[in-house]
């Protein structure tokens, strides 16, 4: 009997919902959820109450919406305290805060999907909301270092199923615009997010590559205000910086 008759087809789908709730912050509706999973409204209410039951998620009682629940976040933040990898990356972070009192993010790519791992915040960006899971790679530096550097091909199914909202009036959201801009990306070895996920944050990111496939994987970026750096000051700085520190982490987390 092979893997997939033995998988549970009731398991996958409920895990297809709580999987939607990864990658926005906003919340749902029961139909935006049925319409994005591609399972009728009746078994997702099912899936839905039974997640809200254990506490994975909760409905909103303002707006109805259904968004995470206290159980799921305590599951990830155990996994996170609990993961080699963070174990691993934590100490090289750290020492670039301690140092130059830097917000540093480290996100893995899965799927399309930028997830963070590990994160330490600096003194003037903790009043900015950051990124904990998106598929919208276009207007994060560490999504924007990842598609840089993936294969052609790769990049181009990942831009097929990517829509260029704005986050905000520096966001790019033309397709030729994009290219080009990872295109200097990868000249670089790193992205540059220019106020383009929220106003007044900039940031620097530089891919990580497995060190077995050669791949890229992920990014790592240093994130700060406006009003400490200009973009050209920042990357001036820290471009050549955070090359060689995504260098030290593909090589300590084996990724």
């Amino acid at each position: 009997m092979s893997g997939k008759d033995n998988a549970s087809e009731t398991l996958a789908k409920g895990l297809r919902v709580l999987d939607l709730f990864g990658n926005e912050e906003g919340g749902f509706t029961l139909g935006q959820i049925a319409s994005q999973v591609g399972i009728n409204k009746t078994s997702v209410y099912r899936y839905v109450n039974t997640l809200c039951e254990m506490g994975f998620l909760r409905q909103d009682e303002r707006t109805r919406l259904y968004r995470t629940g206290a159980r799921m976040l305590a599951l990830a933040h155990a996994m996170l305290e609990r993961s080699e990898l963070v174990k691993q990356v934590r100490p090289l972070v750290d020492e670039v805060r301690r140092t130059y009192d830097l917000h540093v993010d480290v996100g893995i790519l899965a799927g399309g999907t930028i997830h963070l791992v590990y994160r330490r915040e600096s003194r003037d960006t903790r009043a900015f909301r950051s990124f904990i899971s998106t598929s919208e790679l276009h207007y994060l530096a560490t999504g924007k270092a990842a598609l840089a550097f993936m294969e052609p091909d790769e990049r181009e199914a990942c831009l097929q199923n990517l829509t260029l909202t704005a986050k905000t009036d520096k966001t790019i959201t033309d397709k030729t615009a994009l290219l080009a801009d990872l295109e200097k990306a990868r000249e670089k070895g790193y992205a540059l997010n220019n106020e383009e996920f929220v106003p007044g944050l900039i940031a620097i990111a530089a891919p990580l590559f497995s060190l077995r496939t050669g791949k890229v994987v992920g990014g790592v970026s240093f994130d700060a205000t406006t009003d400490r750096f200009s973009m050209k000051e920042f990357e001036i700085q820290y471009g050549g910086y955070i090359v060689e520190l995504a260098k030290k982490i593909a090589a300590v987390a084996s990724l």
